[in-house]
């Protein structure tokens, strides 16, 4: 039987097992009452010794392993916090070189940014400049004695294209003028265009004397190189006012007094082809004036064309009334007594001679005497003629103001054509 000392019993009793197994052996041993009973007891008692030996044993082994993880662990920490030193040396020292050196970098790419967009635009402006002094020489000497107002025009409009700042500039106004053109080149610019102006007003004028149409367009076109194109719009359109009054005149002139007289629609139909005439301009025109002067600038001409349709159309009017003596006639209707309506109202007479015979003298002449008077005061057949005149005069108006305002809008082109075809079309008086 092993012995069991002080240290053994303290080592058994750190295991709550074999500690509480002891003491319930103890009481029984107290309670042995043979050898037998004894030897037994001990030879748990061993056993049980024998695996808390065990147990212990392994408890000692594990806590080796245990320390050799944790001396792993504590070298492994060491290792750890040298490379966070050196991380934090890097990021201290590596990366902030870096970040400086990207952030010097950045600077420079953007100064080279800047130089770089410095350069182009002062390349800019020395090619404007360029351009300017190509377009001041070429107007010169275009004005000069080769008169070609086309390329004159040409270069005006071309200079134009410079921005203001470069054409005002000191750079240019120190590079352009030469000693042929010592002017700067803004005053050089508008002296040559108001010459030009002048000259083509000139021409137009000419042209439009000489009733030559190529001409007419040809100086019509340059207006708006130059910067006028208000100017050629007003020519423009006293030009083919002219035109329109000429032409009204012309269809009012057509006929002598008794023409006039006896055919029943001479002046609705003087009065349709003045606006047909109208209608023509402005559809073969209007496509002209957008070409060179841009879109809606024909409302400028149509504004005048509806003045001079305006005069002319009241001439006819006038000279209408005037020779349909329209005044008259609308007198004697206002005065008129409407005798047979009054007398249907009136009490019968008294039957002192008796009512007369269906062919009576006296009934008979009371007729004639009537219907003489009303056959004097009113021609019922020259008034339903006039009536029908007046009815083309406003049918043929509508259809114009319909064309116009469609005109005077933006609006597609078929819908325009369609309301100048009613106007050629049923406009025309049979």
């Amino acid at each position: 039987m092993p012995h069991l000392d002080d240290n053994d019993t303290i080592g058994v009793k750190t295991n709550p097992k074999p500690v509480a197994s002891t003491e319930a052996t103890g009481l029984q041993m107290d309670g042995a009452a043979s050898v037998t009973e004894i030897q037994a007891m001990m030879d748990k008692l061993t056993q049980q010794e024998t695996i808390v030996t065990a147990q212990w044993d392994a408890l000692i082994v594990s806590q080796n392993a245990f320390k050799h993880e944790l001396s792993r662990l504590d070298i492994l920490r060491a290792n750890l916090g040298s490379q966070a030193v050196s991380t934090r040396s890097i990021g201290n020292v590596m990366l902030s070189q870096a970040a400086g050196t990207a952030r010097r970098l950045s600077a420079a790419v953007n100064q080279l940014d800047l130089e770089q967009a410095r350069v182009k635009s002062t390349l800019d402006v020395v090619e404007q400049v360029a351009e300017l002094k190509t377009c001041v020489l070429g107007v010169t000497g275009s004005m000069g004695a080769a008169q070609d107002w086309e390329a004159a025009a040409t270069y005006l409009h071309r200079a134009s294209q410079i921005p203001s700042q470069v054409l005002n500039g000191a750079f240019a106004e120190e590079i352009v003028p030469t000693a042929e053109v010592p002017d700067p080149p803004n005053i050089t610019l508008a002296q040559a265009a108001e010459s030009l102006r002048g000259i083509f007003l000139r021409e137009f004028e000419e042209a439009a004397k000489e009733n030559n149409g190529s001409k007419v367009t040809r100086f019509f076109k340059l207006f708006p190189l130059i910067g006028k194109p208000d100017v050629g719009l007003d020519v423009y359109g006293r030009y083919v006012c002219q035109g329109v009054a000429t032409r009204a005149r012309s269809n009012l002139n057509a006929g002598t007094g008794a023409l006039q007289s006896t055919e029943g629609f001479f002046y609705a139909t003087a009065l349709t082809k003045l606006f047909e005439h109208i209608a023509q301009i402005v559809e073969h025109h209007g496509g002209l004036v957008t070409i060179h002067y841009g879109e809606g600038r024909m409302v400028r001409i149509l504004e005048r064309l509806q003045m001079e349709a305006d005069v002319q159309g009241g001439i006819i009017i006038e000279t209408w009334s005037d020779e349909r003596s329209l005044d008259r006639k609308l007198t004697d209707i206002r005065s008129y007594a409407f005798t047979f309506l009054v007398q249907s109202f009136l009490p019968a007479p008294a039957a002192r001679t008796g009512t007369p015979r269906a062919g009576s003298p006296m009934r008979k002449g009371a007729l004639e005497e009537s219907s003489a008077q009303t056959g004097e005061s009113i021609d019922m057949k020259g008034v339903d003629t006039l009536l029908s005149e007046m009815t083309v005069m406003v049918a043929r108006w509508s259809l114009y103001c319909r064309f116009i305002a469609l005109k005077s809008k933006v609006r597609p082109r078929a819908a325009v054509r369609e309301v100048q075809a009613d106007v050629l079309a049923e406009g025309r008086v049979t």
